[in-house]
């Protein structure tokens, strides 16, 4: 566990220190991803499909605002659209022009809401959104993810009605207006995952702010067996023909990712819960402290090895001196 918490403090680390130029590759492959799959769920119009056209329009939304990828994402598929069928891209205009009305006013900086939404339900992990909106955002990231649930459920309701657009006379626009429209306001499965995806946000988000011991962990799980619960009960009520097994799977991945985002943003230690009391003139104030979770980082010591000469050993200094006297029998040294 220790080596874990280590490895989330460099990661905290290094996005700290390189933030300026990790936030512009992050919107640039979200950006990316999101256009990919808006190509492949449509791609009518062959002048969109290039990668060369992907890449510029990422470019410019990983140094630009980041409402301008829904911008971009939104201008895309009325393009698609557009190349398929002029109705199609009529009535879709309406409904985003709806949806950014409602969008900007209740929840403009949810962007990143808004777009991971489609990617995570065409994943199958759709769970994912709502849990972390609840987590980290407020009641009103409820209309950035219907939105997203909006945007998804009319890309699959296009894709799967091709054939029998394509099969309508050209002449008879107000048939194909209807179809659409009906199509669009009877779906009864979107209906059902925006009021699931709604109340999985509310549920996430008041039981996270409770003061209990291990509230976030309380709201994954909550806000996971509430959506699924309420899926099921419209699946029930208008037959919206939800896959129960692929849901439920779906639904406890999404869990888990949100367990691991809770590492990396909220990791306490309620084995140290310490309580507060004091006063001032007006109030008395109950606090309750919860410490964080955090490890320090192991400190790198250097070791400096020297090569060291050897002493050489001098010879003896004499004190003495040497004096030669001379004589007849020799020389005597004294």
């Amino acid at each position: 566990m220790t080596n874990i918490l280590v490895l989330r403090e460099y990661l905290k680390g290094i996005y700290g220190k390189y933030e300026i130029y990790i936030t512009p590759v992050e919107k640039f492959l979200l950006s990316f991803i999101t256009l990919i799959l808006i190509n492949r769920k449509l791609g009518y119009m062959s002048r969109l499909n290039g990668i060369s056209i992907v890449l510029i329009a990422a470019l410019l939304c990983s140094f630009l605002p980041m409402n301008f990828m829904v911008f971009i994402a939104a201008v895309f598929i009325l393009l698609h659209l557009y190349a398929f069928s002029t109705e199609c891209a009529i009535v879709v205009l309406a409904l985003f022009l709806v949806m950014f009305l409602l969008y900007f006013r209740f929840s403009s900086k949810d962007t990143v809401l808004v777009l991971l939404t489609p990617i995570c339900c065409s994943m199958n992990i759709p769970f994912v959104m709502p849990l972390a909106a609840g987590l980290t955002g407020t009641p009103a990231s409820a209309v950035s993810v219907g939105c997203g649930v909006a945007v998804y459920s009319v890309l699959q309701y296009i894709s799967d009605s091709v054939a029998t657009l394509n099969s309508m006379d050209a002449e008879n626009a107000m048939q194909k207006y209807r179809y659409i429209v009906d199509g669009l306001v009877n779906n009864k499965t979107m209906l059902v995952m925006m009021v699931a995806f709604a109340i999985t946000v509310l549920v996430v988000y008041l039981l996270r702010r409770m003061s209990i011991n291990h509230s976030w962990t309380i709201a994954i799980v909550g806000g996971t067996l509430t959506g699924i619960s309420v899926l099921l009960i419209g699946d029930l009520m208008w037959e919206t023909n939800i896959s129960i097994f692929p849901t439920v799977i779906g639904a406890v991945i999404s869990a888990a990712i949100v367990k691991l985002l809770q590492f990396f943003i909220f990791n306490v230690d309620y084995s140290r819960t310490e309580y507060v009391q004091f006063e001032d003139d007006e109030y008395y104030y109950y606090v309750k402290a919860v410490p964080k979770i955090a490890v320090a980082k192991p400190s790198k010591t250097v070791k400096k090895i020297t090569s060291q000469k050897k002493d050489v050993a001098q010879p003896p200094h004499t004190t003495g001196s040497i004096v030669r006297k001379s004589n007849k029998s020799g020389m005597k040294q004294v």
